[in-house]
């Protein structure tokens, strides 16, 4: 069957931090080193949190904070507030999606593809050991820059920035589309390439 780009639903995991690595540089006098202005805070084990979501031409998905690390149990309850709310809204007719994950052990675990099947929603085919095109990974990168950019200091402030820019940060709209609609380019450029690097 032939999809088209914008019936296809990519998703993944990411990781976020408090106080994220980012450089700044700053101009300083002679003995202002120390001063509040001319340093930027670290924190040694900074917060972190594990989020998954999932894009389609038609924008930004739910976005699932991860208890822990994602284990099948916890992704089936993924599936089932998440995506297919997700599927349903975006494609309430008769035009059917396809969703993309990848080959982590919980997303290929038996009862996730016995539920999936079940749902009856078809699964991109994505080979294991392959360059990483999905083009969420560019979005989350973008949101990590627009993350970095912010003073957070806490797990609760880091998750109610992350959600307010993922659902309404134009930015981040325009990315996803730009994203998908390059999608044959890089498919095209891989295969150019054997698999071998790309400048996509």
């Amino acid at each position: 069957m032939i999809y088209r780009l914008f019936q296809v639903c990519f998703s993944d995991e990411s990781i976020f931090q408090v106080l994220m690595e980012k450089s700044k540089f700053v101009r300083r006098r002679p003995g202002e080193q120390f001063k509040p202005g001319c340093i930027v805070p670290t924190v040694k084990h900074p917060p972190s949190i594990m989020v998954w979501s999932v894009i389609s031409g038609k924008g930004t998905g739910r976005l699932y904070i991860v208890e822990k690390t994602m284990k099948q149990d916890q992704y089936k309850k993924v599936l089932e507030t998440r995506l297919m709310p997700q599927m349903n809204e975006w494609f309430p007719g008769d035009e059917k999606p396809i969703f993309m994950h990848d080959g982590a052990p919980c997303h290929k675990a038996k009862s996730i593809s016995a539920y999936l099947k079940a749902k009856n929603i078809d699964v991109l085919d994505w080979p294991g050991n392959s360059p990483d095109m999905n083009p969420i990974e560019n979005v989350w990168e973008l949101l990590k820059r627009e993350i970095a950019k912010k003073c957070i200091t806490n797990k609760v402030g880091l998750i109610e920035t992350l959600i307010k820019e993922w659902n309404h940060n134009p930015h981040l709209q325009d990315t996803i589309q730009a994203c998908i609609d390059s999608m044959p380019r890089r498919i095209e450029a891989v295969i150019a390439a054997k698999g071998e690097l790309t400048k996509y």
